[in-house]
């Protein structure tokens, strides 16, 4: 007869082999020591996700993820071998006395998202979403940069996110608890901005009628970010780098230095390399700025992602608006794939927040999404020859040609709105032999339309 605390363990053991959802544990290294059947199904075998380097990456970027977040108590969004999960961890004591977390995942298909009532995931507003491999090493390094006081530059197109990097550097710092400051750089003039950042003498200027300070004195021990630093003029180029070489600031009409403890955080759009080589920036602050460099993927470099972000999204504005949305991505994401996301992330939010505005059923399609192509032809864009190195490297000449052939009838079937007569006509080629490719490559013209 087992005694009791073997009678436990067979019933636990029973438990987990029985339980619908993929159950597994994972050792605070990332490493797996047990999965459940139903995991090891989706996994193929026991040793098949200890040699996928890959797929344990994956399980460990949430783990950590979540432990940063000092929040196991809710569920998140992972993807994990192209599935998306909705995942729950729970730390507990190995009997080594180490610590072990249980890990239990539900793909989000299961989720019933067309009742009225049916529970959704919470996402953070404060988290980078995203699975990718490129999101992955950007959320490994704003987790390790934000715990330094180090000048961090954040780059990236427009919509692609600084803000919100910005917001997860100090979020991850010693400085979380401190005031955090956002300038934007481009919407004040140069004598309004020294005088709000630094402060003035009386007397300074009229209407100096008092000695006040500035926003440098006031958030003194926190966080200031500088958005759209690469438009500061090269007067406060030079104020600024004074800032940062020897944390002392001087208010208008002062003379006196006052030291001020802080930390920068700038972002742009811009290249500031290219405005160095222009004298436009100050080569002396773009140093000063970039000692750890962050560089925001756009989102057509990562549509991996489209899947985890239209999910938050699509969440996110049927409870803002209160709407209830049936949605499959099965049914859009082919659509936004095509789409070339000029405007990036922010662009992605605004269709998804109009198609849920739109949706006359209830039900989020094809049909719904719309896009404004009007800025597509103002991006730049790499040569064709360079694209085709860069993803195709190593591939089948005639693999390459088939993909860009499928790209590119995507493309202009989606900006015809699905018609496939005029897309047959601005290509060149017959209607018949259009039908043949899209059949040979799978597109469907009415979940362009």
């Amino acid at each position: 007869m087992l005694n009791e605390s073997g009678r436990l363990a067979e019933n636990q053991k029973t438990l987990l082999e029985t339980m619908p959802e993929m159950v597994l544990v994972i050792e605070s290294d990332g490493s797996i020591e047990y999965m459940n059947p139903p995991a090891a199904s989706f996994f193929n075998d026991n040793n098949s996700i200890l040699r996928n380097t890959k797929t344990s990456n994956q399980l460990s970027e949430t783990l950590f993820s979540l432990l940063n977040d000092n929040n196991t108590s809710k569920p998140v969004k992972c993807t994990i071998n192209n599935q998306l999960f909705q995942c729950h961890i729970a730390p507990f004591a190995g009997y080594k006395g180490d610590t072990l977390f249980w890990v239990i995942l539900k793909t989000l298909s299961e989720t019933k998202t067309n009742q009225k009532n049916s529970a959704r995931v919470q996402v953070s507003e404060n988290c980078f979403i995203g699975s990718s491999e490129i999101v992955q090493k950007l959320q490994h390094m704003t987790a390790r940069v934000g715990k330094t006081d180090a000048t961090v530059l954040v780059s990236g197109e427009s919509g692609t996110g600084k803000e919100l990097i910005a917001n997860l550097l100090q979020q991850n710092s010693s400085r979380k608890d401190k005031p955090f400051l956002t300038i934007n750089c481009n919407t004040i003039n140069d004598l309004l901005l020294e005088s709000d950042l630094f402060g003035y003498e009386k007397g300074a200027f009229t209407g100096a009628d008092a000695t006040t300070k500035g926003k440098f004195e006031v958030v003194n021990g926190g966080t200031v970010f500088l958005d759209e630093i690469g438009d500061i003029s090269p007067r406060m180029q030079a104020v600024l780098l004074r800032v940062l070489q020897n944390g002392e600031i001087i208010r208008v009409g002062g003379t006196i230095p006052l030291k001020v403890n802080i930390r920068i955080i700038a972002a742009t759009n811009r290249d500031l390399i290219k405005a160095v080589q222009d004298h436009s920036f100050r080569l002396d602050l773009f140093y000063r700025l970039s000692i750890i460099k962050i560089i925001i993927p756009p989102l057509r470099d990562r549509k991996e992602d489209l899947l985890e972000l239209t999910t938050h999204f699509v969440e996110k504005y049927s409870s803002l608006f209160g709407i209830t949305i049936d949605f499959n991505p099965d049914t859009i994401l082919e659509r936004l794939k095509a789409h070339d996301w000029p405007g990036n992330v922010r662009e992605l939010e605004n269709v998804i927040q109009r198609a849920i505005l739109m949706s006359e059923d209830g039900t989020l399609s094809a049909d719904t999404l719309s896009f404004d192509t009007s800025l597509e032809d103002e991006q730049p864009t790499s040569s064709l020859s360079s694209v085709i190195t860069k993803n195709f490297n190593g591939t089948p000449l005639k693999s390459i040609v088939d993909q860009i052939e499928k790209e590119i009838i995507i493309d202009k079937l989606s900006k015809n709105g699905g018609n496939v007569a005029t897309t047959a006509e601005k290509l060149d080629i017959c209607k018949a032999a259009l039908y043949e490719k899209m059949k040979r490559h799978d597109i469907s013209a009415k979940a362009l339309r």
